[in-house]
């Protein structure tokens, strides 16, 4: 008699579960029309400043080559800026170039002597090449 009275709490339990499980689905289902709202919303708010960000990077590019130039030109190496209390350095420094495939190709059958082996080992690279899962929500206008 305790094991049937055991087994009703169980299903009690399991159905009593299952009720809620479907109001909450039902809250979220509700609820979907104005997150998506508030999403496009957001978009539009995330677009209109990344528009606005684009345009202050590119006047600060601008001046920033505007101030390198007369740098370089009057050989100063550095600002003592009073304002700030900060100083404004010319620096000058050299980094790699991007490896493309054609690139990491012409290199690979430069140094191998042969533009097989080269293709094998570019081929293995790519079979090879670990890979990640993004996952993103994509608006569509009409």
């Amino acid at each position: 008699m305790a094991d049937s009275q055991i087994n009703i709490a169980r299903q009690v339990a399991v159905n009593s579960n299952a009720v809620e499980n479907t109001n909450t689905d039902a809250n979220e289902l509700a609820q979907l029309p104005t997150m998506i709202k508030t999403w496009r919303e957001n978009q539009k708010e995330i677009d209109e400043l990344k528009t606005q960000i684009k345009e202050k990077n590119k006047r600060s590019i601008v001046m920033q080559e505007m101030i390198l130039r007369i740098m370089k030109k009057n050989n100063i190496g550095a600002l003592d800026l009073q304002s700030t209390g900060g100083r404004l350095l010319y620096r000058r420094q050299t980094t790699k170039a991007g490896l493309s495939q054609k690139e990491m190709a012409r290199l690979l059958a430069e140094h191998l002597k042969s533009e097989q082996a080269a293709n094998t080992a570019l081929q293995y690279i790519a079979e090879h090449r670990g890979s990640k899962v993004r996952e993103s929500l994509l608006y569509e206008k009409d």
